[in-house]
């Protein structure tokens, strides 16, 4: 009877032991696995990315002339235009708005900027009504260094490859889409380089294709709150901007009718962006998607957008009317200043 339970209990040591290195064996997997594709990520990235922020700096001449910053997604890349502020105040912006740049990427973007190109007198943030559900794109965030930003990107855990599964399809997505060659050959990549094409960039042609009948039923978003993916990188910009004196012109940009209707939730939105005017000196609001303040409804003033979208852009003829509307409001910021 004895022998028996000796015996058994032999068989169980040694299956946990078993177990034990199985396991030790899987994790190192799992870390050796994800340094690969780490490693491979980096330089991917790298290789596509042919300048770096140093480069893009390098190119601007009369640095002091730069007195306004534009920061945002691709809606206010299509959506707020420099070439309006040079014409209006005889001053220049430097703009960095694109697709994917989201909140982390404009914080460490800045902490760049202003050992660059010094501190500006006013920078303008276009926000989206989703803006607390983007992440930035990892082929921007390669432009700084590891160390700063790899903590905020890739999150810790039992298994490094399941923790940070988003990321790496990201990575693979990326791969097999060939980004490489799409952004070598889309002009408006080729333009993100350029500081001076981006300055004179006055904004895409309606397609005219946007679909104005409203449907019996249509996918509705609600409003994702402060701080979502990214949100406290957004907190800490408007830290670092009341330090250095910095008047932050927050814009949220009009949007086609029925992407309008589509994302549901707006006053909860208007009031995420009036809370930041509250908690940090020198940080206003500017709402110009209302029906009372511009022509919703106006299909070639957007590139995009309908019922059930919940992204929108601006056209040329959209943003032209828009920039009228927001230098007006700008002129009083650069007075005080």
């Amino acid at each position: 009877m004895s022998s028996s339970i000796s015996s058994s209990r032999g068989e169980v040591k040694k299956t946990f032991r078993q177990l034990l290195v199985f396991l030790f064996f899987l994790l190192l997997f799992d870390r050796l696995l994800f340094i690969a594709v780490r490693r491979a990520e980096s330089l991917f990235y790298r290789s596509v990315l042919s300048s770096s922020l140093q480069d893009k700096f390098a190119a601007v001449q009369n640095k002091k002339e730069y007195q306004v910053l534009i920061l945002g997604t691709s809606r206010t890349f299509e959506g707020i235009h420099p070439a309006y502020i040079s014409a209006e105040f005889g001053i220049r912006a430097f703009k960095e708005a694109f697709v994917g740049k989201g909140p982390m990427y404009n914080y460490f973007f800045y902490q760049e900027y202003r050992k660059y190109m010094g501190v500006p007198r006013v920078v303008i943030y276009g926000v989206d009504y989703f803006q607390f559900t983007i992440t930035s794109e990892r082929r921007w965030m390669k432009r700084f260094p590891a160390r700063l930003v790899d903590a905020g990107y890739f999150k810790g855990g039992v298994s490094l490859l399941l923790a940070n599964k988003p990321r790496i399809d990201e990575f693979s997505n990326a791969l097999l889409n060939n980004l490489k060659k799409s952004m070598a050959s889309d002009p408006n990549y080729l333009m993100e380089k350029d500081p001076t094409r981006m300055e004179n960039y006055r904004g895409g042609v309606s397609p005219g294709t946007i679909d104005s009948v409203e449907p019996a039923r249509f996918r509705r978003i609600g409003f994702f709150p402060f701080p979502g993916q990214e949100g406290e990188y957004f907190e800490r910009l408007l830290g670092q901007l009341e330090r250095d004196g910095v008047r932050v012109l927050l814009v949220g940009l009009p949007e086609y009718f029925g992407t309008f209707r589509t994302n549901r939730r707006q006053k909860k939105f208007v009031r995420a962006f009036r809370k930041f005017t509250r908690n940090h000196k020198g940080v206003f609001f500017y709402n110009y998607n209302l029906l009372e303040k511009f022509d919703l409804f106006r299909a070639d003033f957007f590139i995009d957008g309908g019922y059930g979208k919940t992204n929108s852009h601006l056209s040329s003829a959209g943003a032209e009317v828009l920039n009228r509307m927001l230098v007006r409001d700008l002129r009083r910021h650069l007075a005080e200043k």
